[in-house]
């Protein structure tokens, strides 16, 4: 049950990264040139949708040993959905901009929620 609840929390999370930079928390509004954040964003689309794909594969899977491994890979794609706008792409340089005040802070925020539910799912299997 528990493997259940934290795989669920999981997929609630990998949707918010995939659906939360387009729609619910914007990142700075484009003009000509497209800045460092645009592309941190859809990065982090593209990591949240994988994160949700592994999610549900967790809900599917019977074996301890496949639940274990796809815990492992969502818990990198977590960590990288953390580096991706602050040490891999970044984003604007003034710490005024929205994607500093609400988009990061909010995808970091979920991404570490994510973390600590596969840490959860992962030390509890091995009971």
């Amino acid at each position: 049950m528990k493997q259940k609840i934290t795989s669920i929390g999981t997929l609630i999370v990998g949707l918010l990264l995939a659906v939360g930079p387009q729609f619910i928390f914007k990142p700075c509004p484009t003009t000509e040139k497209f800045m460092k954040c645009f592309w941190s964003c859809k990065a982090l689309i593209v990591v949240g949708a994988v994160v949700a794909i592994i999610a549900l594969l967790q809900l599917m899977a019977k074996e301890k040993e496949s639940k274990k491994l796809l815990s492992v890979a969502a818990l990198a794609l977590l960590v990288s959905a953390i580096l991706i706008p602050t040490v891999i792409i970044g984003g604007c340089a003034k710490p005024e901009m929205a994607c500093k005040m609400l988009t990061f802070p909010v995808t970091h925020s979920l991404s570490v929620i994510g973390i600590v539910l596969q840490g959860i799912g992962l030390v509890g299997k091995n009971k």
